[in-house]
């Protein structure tokens, strides 16, 4: 999910016209700072989960809320558009399935 998320700015960052921009420089940019950073703590949690996957840690658990409380968060304060509803229901799948399958593993 997170190298899909840095994909997809990067091919969607140039796309909008001129006119259609009323941020600031500065903004925008913030914006893709924290877009990129943000796919790329998917990708770290991704690769700490895989590595300590046999492991009972607490640290994939931590990861899996961080991971889990964003999405949760933006699906709550989503308008009335029900394909961005979906969406974000699929993207919440995501998460939900790392931190419920990090507990399970905890757990055993």
């Amino acid at each position: 999910m997170g190298v899909a998320s840095i994909l997809l700015t990067y091919f969607l960052a140039g796309e909008a016209e001129a006119s259609d921009i009323t941020v600031s420089e500065s903004e925008a940019l913030k914006s893709l700072f924290i877009a990129y950073g943000s796919a790329g703590f998917q990708v770290f949690a991704g690769v700490i989960g895989f590595c300590l996957a046999k492991k009972k840690s607490i640290i994939t658990i931590i990861l899996g809320v961080i991971l889990f409380i964003p999405q949760l968060l933006q699906f709550m304060h989503l308008d009335n558009n029900i394909i961005l509803i979906a969406i974000n229901i699929l993207l919440l799948v995501i998460p939900y399935y790392y931190l419920h399958s990090a507990y399970k593993n905890f757990k055993e």
